[in-house]
């Protein structure tokens, strides 16, 4: 397949991962209270501008690749939004600050609506607190998987997960969102999936610049 240019998007780094998923430490209840972060599920989107060290390009899918979970002066947010990884890859949310959880859009996890593809399997970790906690997952499905942070999905707090190089008009994670989300994460999951349409149709190397584009500069007009 012949390519464009890539979609940039910022990343925390990459790492090591095993074929499970799994938290590193004690399990937390997805109910507990998140004192700092008490009434976020009723905020609206605070994704402005979020600078990251590095960067990731969607467009060219890698094998292990770190997700950080980070509440700062610019809101509540995944970093890097879109990660790209190659079909038996894996993921790993890391929590650098507040309280947050990874959670797949599927009616046994979140919501009613499922947006990740057929036959794969969703997730629900368990909400991280502690500094360092950890939640990985291995990806052996291709497709596209969009996810939240639930209790900070109405602050638009979400991320979505590329395996491979799927057909995008296949993929229950590039249909609309639901009507029944917040405003901030219907917002989001377009942003999002739109710069991943584009990649996946122009093919293996394309895409665009997602810098400003699809995730860190966020324009909204709910």
């Amino acid at each position: 397949m012949s390519g464009g240019s890539v979609l940039t998007l910022g990343i925390a780094g990459c790492l090591g991962g095993d074929e499970s998923s799994e938290g590193s430490d004690e399990p937390n209840e997805s109910d507990s209270d998140d004192t700092d972060d008490s009434d976020d599920n009723e905020g609206t989107d605070d994704h402005e501008s979020h600078d990251h060290e590095t960067e990731h390009e969607v467009g060219k899918p890698v094998a292990e690749i770190e997700v950080e979970m980070v509440t700062n002066d610019d809101g509540k947010h995944f970093g890097p939004h879109v990660v790209h990884v190659e079909s038996g890859g894996t993921v790993r949310w890391v929590l650098k600050s507040g309280s947050h959880d990874t959670t797949a859009y599927h009616p046994e996890t979140h919501g009613d609506q499922q947006r990740i593809p057929d036959g794969a399997e969703p997730w629900a970790s368990d909400l991280l607190s502690d500094e360092g906690d950890t939640f990985e997952r291995t990806f052996d499905v291709e497709g596209v998987y969009d996810y939240a942070c639930t209790p900070h999905e109405g602050a638009g707090m979400i991320g979505t997960v590329v395996v491979g190089w799927p057909a995008p008009d296949d993929q229950p994670g590039l249909a609309p969102p639901a009507d029944d989300r917040p405003d901030a994460a219907i917002d989001q999951l377009e942003r999002y999936n739109e710069q991943v349409r584009t990649v996946l149709e122009e093919g293996d190397g394309a895409g665009t610049d997602g810098n400003e584009t699809a995730g860190d500069s966020h324009d909204h007009e709910h």
